[in-house]
């Protein structure tokens, strides 16, 4: 893991700003609060249209001119902007320790780029570091000023415990939260199943981006004939003897796994990518806005 307070250093800034020029580019209007929805309403900025009006209601929207016209009564209606909250959920489990470099800096990178893409577009960003729950939590914050308080948060948290994606997204949308896009960036290496988390979020009607990270080793593990495996949440181990039918049966779990994420998020509209720890950052950011989903 990297020391800290050196994990976003200047090239890290650097990256940074290459990836806000990208997202300038590449969404029209970018720097506008792009995460908004607009609902209907007898107040707002914008004129949308007219309806019928009905005995009893305010009149200070009645459109007198029109009722001089036409010799009908009629109420304005406009487009209220609300905005929707990006929740950004990071991996804090001690199974993210694991890995050169360790999935945890390279989850909290992710992070990171796209809480600062967020911030710049004026959305407002939440930044969620969980395990068996909510580990820590940095409260919704917008604007470009706010980055360094994000910073901070994320260079402050330590991976430890087990992991329960369930539990986390239980606790944290229970207390009222607005609806809005939830980006989890984890390994998915949850006991009582990923389902589960996912579940959470269909129930609280959320939006989900699923960035799923592995290191290298995990996919193509390089083991001598005899190891001790440990457990990093549990911390319980067990000899296994390798032969190249287990480690063919791994890989193939492996896999199957990583498609069930991917499975369940097309299946229910969800986003969705994968990366090795050996892929630059940026490279994974840059996937994540070619879907549309994250700026829009």
């Amino acid at each position: 893991m990297s020391e800290k307070g050196t994990l976003f250093d200047d090239e890290f800034l650097k990256r940074l700003e290459y990836l806000s020029l990208v997202a300038n580019n590449m969404i029209p209007g970018h720097l506008h609060g792009e995460h908004r929805a607009k609902k209907t309403t007898s107040s707002g900025i914008e004129f949308a249209d007219y309806q019928q009006y009905v005995s009893g209601e305010d009149t200070k929207n009645v459109d007198w001119r029109t009722y001089l016209r036409l010799d009908k009564l009629v109420v304005r209606l406009f487009e209220e902007e609300a905005d929707l909250p990006i929740y950004i959920f990071f991996d804090a489990s001690a199974s993210m320790g694991y890995g050169v470099p360790a999935k945890f800096d390279y989850a909290r990178k992710v992070a990171a780029a796209l809480c600062y893409v967020g911030l710049l577009n004026q959305d407002r960003v939440n930044l969620v570091g969980f395990a068996d729950g909510i580990a820590q939590e940095l409260s919704a914050r917008r604007g470009k000023h706010q980055v360094w308080h994000a910073f901070r948060f994320l260079e402050s948290v330590e991976p430890r415990g087990i992991t329960s994606m369930e539990k986390a997204f239980k606790g944290f949308f229970s207390t009222r939260r607005r609806r809005g896009l939830v980006v989890v960036v984890s390994d998915f290496m949850d006991e009582a199943g990923f389902s589960k988390g996912f579940d959470m979020l269909r129930y609280f009607r959320q939006d989900l981006f699923a960035v799923h990270i592995h290191s290298p080793e995990e996919v193509r593990p390089d083991l001598p004939d005899e190891v001790l495996l440990e457990d990093a949440e549990r911390g319980t181990s067990q000899r296994v003897r390798v032969t190249p039918a287990l480690l063919d049966a791994y890989a193939e779990q492996f896999e199957e796994h990583c498609e069930e994420v991917s499975g369940y998020c097309r299946k229910n509209g969800w986003g969705y990518v994968r990366s090795t720890t050996d892929v630059p950052f940026e490279d994974l950011i840059l996937q994540v806005f070619r879907q549309g989903r994250f700026l829009r």
